[in-house]
C-alpha cells in the first residue's frame, strides 16, 4: 500500500487490502467477509485470495465468506453453504460436492428412461438433455463429466427438477 497516499484516496482494492491487514494485525482466528473480492480487478482479487489461503493454512484459522464470485469460492473454500431466497439449498464440503455430482449429456429419449431419483436438475435443448446427476449411480452406464460448483448451483436452482 502506498505510504504517502491518504486512505480516502485509496482504490477499492487498496481499501480491502488495508481492511484485511487490520483484521490480521489483531491476530483474529475468524474472518467474516461479505463480498470481499467483488469489484476488484483480477490481479488484486488473486492477491487477496492468496492472503486468505495463507491465513487458513493454520488449522486454528477460519474464514466465513459471502460471495457471488463462484470461482473465488471454488479456489479457497473447504465447505460451501449455498443459500437461495433465504433457504439453505446445500451445505457440504467442496470435495464431496465435486465428487458426488456430475453432468450427464444424452438424447431426450434416453433421458426419459433415467431414474429421476438420481437427477438433481436438468436442461433440455434442441440437441438433447444435460442433467446434474449423482455421479456414482450412472458411472459405467453413461459418460458423466465433472460438474463445477457453479454447475451444481445453477442446475439445482435454474434447472428443471425431476
Amino acid at each position: 500500500l502506498p505510504v504517502k497516499k491518504e486512505i480516502k484516496d485509496f482504490s477499492r482494492g487498496m481499501k480491502m487490502k488495508l481492511a484485511i491487514a487490520v483484521a490480521l494485525s489483531h491476530h483474529a482466528k475468524l474472518l467474516i467477509l461479505d463480498e470481499a473480492t467483488s469489484g476488484l480487478d483480477p490481479v488484486v482479487r488473486d492477491e487477496i485470495l492468496d492472503v486468505f489461503l495463507d491465513f487458513i493454512q493454520d488449522e486454528n484459522h477460519s474464514i466465513f465468506v459471502s460471495s457471488h464470485i463462484i470461482s473465488d469460492i471454488e479456489k479457497v473454500a473447504d465447505y460451501i453453504a449455498f443459500i437461495n431466497n433465504g433457504r439453505i439449498i446445500f451445505c457440504e464440503s467442496k470435495d464431496q460436492l465435486l465428487n458426488n455430482y456430475g453432468i450427464l449429456k444424452c438424447r431426450t429419449a434416453e433421458f426419459e428412461t433415467l431414474d429421476r431419483t438420481y437427477v438433481k436438475g436438468y436442461r433440455k435443448s434442441e440437441f438433447g438433455v444435460e442433467a446434474l446427476v449423482i455421479r456414482d449411480h450412472f458411472r459405467g452406464k453413461y459418460t458423466v463429466d465433472r460438474a463445477s460448483i457453479e454447475d451444481i448451483m445453477l442446475y439445482t436452482i435454474k434447472g428443471e427438477s425431476r
